[in-house]
This record gives C-alpha cells, structure tokens and sequence, in this order.
C-alpha cells in the first residue's frame, strides 16, 4: 500500500534542473535508499518530500493526503521526519532536552512528552545519555540523537540524510541495527553513499543522476544494472 507518492516534481533554480519531472513511490513499511553521485538531486528530492523546499512543479501525496503545499511543521504533525545531512542539534543543551524540544515542536500537545522523550531514547540506546551535553558527545552518538529526535515524533516516515557519514565500523554496525529496528513500526527512506549500508538495509532501491530517476529495483537488480554500473558504481 502507498504512502507516500510524487508526481512529476521538479524543483528548478533558474536553467539548473536539480529534480525534474520525477515519480516516486513509497510502500507503508519499506526500507528504500536513494543513490546516486554527488549534485545528483538525492537531498534536494527529500527536502520536497519533507517540506524544506517548495516544489517548483508536481504534487506529493501522503497517506492519500495532498501535502503539496503543506509546510513542513504540519507534515511532521502528520508525520514525517527528517534528520539531517549535517547534524543539527543543540549543542548546549542535554540529550534529554534536544529530544524534548523535537517532541514539542512536532506534537499539538506536550502531556505526554517525558513518556514519548524515555521511548525514544530507549529504541535509540542512548537512555544512558540522557544528562549528557549534546555538544559534548562523539560523533556517532551524536547522530544517533538527531535519529531519537526523529524517533520522538512517531513518524510513519523517517527521512535519513546521510546517516552514517562520519561513522565508524562498529558504528555502522550499530546504526544498522538501529534503523532495522525503527523499520518495524515505521517505513524509512534514506540517502547513503555507503553501498555495504545500502545494500544490506534496502529492500528497494532508487537510483538518481541529473535530477532524474535513473533506475529503481532491489539490491540484485541494481548491482546488475549496465545503466548504474556506468553513471554511479563506475564498472
């Protein structure tokens, strides 16, 4: 079942078509990646889907509802989460208060915040962080915070921008399992250059290259793909 679908998007600056007429879909429960080299419109197609950018043309619709021009508070309401590229926290507050504050900002009530604060940090393991500076903490664990944010607001969609960059090994390993996790109870899509994260996390894959969708399948398909092997894994 669909719930997420766009059609014909396109998001122009001027000659430079950075997504142009693209569909897209997106199946309740699914983890997708979106690949493809750098400049080639990956961000730029989910910062529409979230609401960070405005659609130069085409429609987006989410859970049969039309969000075209829904800004992007109201589509976390409805529930739609993003985390970032680069991490985006506050670096001189808690770990407990950054989640809070995602849980505020995303919620029309707060009764329930400190319940829904300890959940996500559970799922995300970093309850033990709670008190911790966000500023102060490594890398990694840093990234993991912005996914708890994101978590706090019961997404039916999490959005992941490059999550593993930065990482180490065992890292990735454990953001791995994080995001398997988190795909019980919510479909996630993300953007990742790492092709051993990709290939072992995706069911299905969506490939990009000049602001356009260039192919889309599972794992298998897309490492057999001539068209990807000559515009992005370069064989």
């Amino acid at each position: 079942m669909s719930l997420l679908s766009a059609k014909g998007l396109s998001k122009h600056y001027g000659g430079l078509k950075a997504v142009d007429e693209v569909d897209f879909e997106l199946q309740k429960g699914e983890v997708r990646a979106i690949i493809g080299p750098n400049g080639a419109g990956k961000t730029t197609l989910v910062s529409l889907l979230c609401g960070r950018l405005e659609v130069t043309a085409g429609t987006i619709t989410f859970e049969d509802h039309d969000i075209t021009l829904t800004p992007a508070y109201q589509r976390a309401r409805r529930g739609i989460a993003y985390t970032f590229q680069i991490t985006s926290i506050y670096p001189r507050l808690s770990v407990r208060e950054n989640v809070a504050i995602a849980a505020q900002n995303s919620l029309d009530h707060s009764s329930t915040v400190n319940q829904l604060v300890s959940n996500a940090l559970q799922t995300a393991g970093i309850s033990d962080l709670a008190d911790e500076i966000a500023g102060a903490l490594a890398y990694g664990h840093q990234r993991v915070l912005e996914v708890a944010m994101g978590l706090v607001m019961a997404p039916r969609l999490l959005i992941l921008d490059e999550p593993t960059q930065g990482l180490s090994d065992s890292e990735i390993n454990q953001f791995c399992e994080l995001v398997r996790d988190v795909s019980r109870t919510a479909t996630v899509l993300l953007i990742e250059h790492n092709m051993q994260v990709v290939m072992s996390l995706a069911e299905r894959i969506t490939v990009m290259d000049h602001g356009q969708i260039l192919a889309e399948g599972s794992p298998q398909q897309i490492q057999n793909n001539p068209a990807v092997q000559a515009a992005y894994l370069g064989t």
